[in-house]
């Protein structure tokens, strides 16, 4: 059995168990469940325990390697303009659509009370939220959790680094040490998901036994929206390619679908890499300079089907925690998700779900330690969700041909 197969056994046996547990209401049991409740949450305080220094390492190192490796300004510039505007536009679309269905179909408020009492929290004010975004004590914002205030300094931090020389004014090392740091605290979040099934079992039986068929709800609304959100980008990117003139929308369409195929099958961008290239080169027929920069620069930074699922993962925690955000806090949360999503380097699984989801929630107020749960189901929609982000990339790349022509 796979890990993800493992951990998704674990959670719907966490969640079985939990519901009959509820029904029979039997006292003993019951206690039985509280008590090992803290089991559950050493697995999750494990997991958190590399999070400050996995973001700050990979969003400086990330910083850095894109500044020492500035191969054509231009191209560059219009590259990541293009990346931008498709992951604004994929977290305005998706938050539209997130809270629509959050409304129409309402998590109830006590879905994580069991988990913690993140309801009833009071969110900070536009200007403390606002002044929060640039850290006066980056020590203390680590010290603290605070994970956007930290991914500003570090992107700063990784700008800067990228300057430096050592005394034979070759560049520094300091870039390649920031990324051995990121990859040893990968090792440790590796080693911490040994235990996933465990620590997701015990969460859920506790979560279920506390908050009925709630919680199972909640999850399942979530993947619901992943799945729709994914679908309705790639959508939107077969209408933006025909709208703008970049290419037709049937040869387009036909063009995408082997690197499609690939990323669902992976459910690994990274690995759908060769494919895309060779779409790009051999069915979109985009010029060789813009093909080779663009989709890996594409791989590494624009991440469009993670702002889809991020936007829900946030959204739905929040209304889960008993928290309405108002339109300021939906879009400082987008600004975060986009910000993360750009700046943080190709991780595997749980890495991802902290280092993409964990700014968002933050902004909200939503409670962090929902995301082990997310960990538990996000593999059902990754095959979607990794074929959406394909379809970005490859959209990304032919736009950028489009404007490099027409600036030509």
């Amino acid at each position: 059995m796979t890990r993800t197969q493992s951990i998704l056994l674990a959670l719907a046996l966490g969640i079985i168990g939990g519901l009959a547990i509820r029904a029979t209401g039997h006292g003993g049991m019951l206690t039985a469940v509280s008590a090992i409740q803290p089991l559950g949450q050493m697995w999750v305080r494990a997991l958190q325990m590399t999070l400050i220094p996995l973001v700050f390492a990979m969003v400086a190192h990330g910083a850095a390697d894109a500044m020492a490796g500035g191969r054509g300004g231009r191209l560059i510039g219009g590259t990541l303009a293009v990346f931008l505007a498709l992951l604004v536009l994929t977290a305005v679309i998706c938050t539209i659509t997130t809270e629509t269905a959050l409304h129409l179909w309402p998590i109830p408020p006590h879905a994580l009370a069991g988990l913690t009492d993140a309801g009833g929290q009071k969110l900070p004010s536009l200007s403390e939220q606002l002044l929060a975004i640039i850290p006066d004590n980056p020590v203390a914002a680590a010290a603290n959790g605070q994970i956007f205030p930290l991914v500003i300094f570090a992107l700063a931090f990784g700008l800067a680094i990228a300057r430096l020389k050592d005394g034979e004014g070759k560049p520094s090392t300091l870039p390649s040490t920031l990324g051995q740091v990121a990859q040893a605290m990968m090792v440790i979040v590796d080693w911490v998901l040994v235990a996933a099934p465990i620590g997701i079992f015990i969460l859920a039986l506790g979560l279920a036994t506390t908050s009925g068929l709630a919680v199972a709800r909640m999850l399942a609304i979530f993947v619901a929206l992943c799945l729709g959100n994914s679908v309705v980008m790639a959508l939107v990117c077969y209408l933006l390619v025909t709208l703008l003139g970049a290419e037709r929308l049937g040869r387009f369409a036909a063009a995408v679908a082997p690197a499609q195929a690939m990323a669902a099958g992976t459910s690994s961008s990274m690995a759908s890499t060769p494919v895309m290239l060779e779409v790009a080169l051999e069915k979109l027929r985009l010029p060789e300079d813009v093909a080779g920069l663009v989709i890996p620069m594409a791989v590494s930074v624009f991440r469009m089907g993670t702002v889809a699922n991020a936007i829900p993962a946030v959204l739905v925690a929040a209304h889960a925690a008993g928290i309405e955000p108002t339109l300021t806090q939906l879009v400082l949360a987008g600004v975060a998700v986009v910000l993360g999503s750009m700046t943080a380097g190709g991780l595997p699984g749980a890495a991802v779900i902290y280092a993409f989801y964990a700014p968002g929630l933050q902004v909200l107020g939503a409670p962090l330690a929902i995301m082990p749960l997310y960990i538990a189901v996000i593999a059902l929609p990754d095959p979607i969700i990794t074929a959406a982000t394909v379809t970005g990339d490859l959209t990304a790349a032919t736009l950028v041909a489009r404007l490099m022509r027409r600036k030509a």
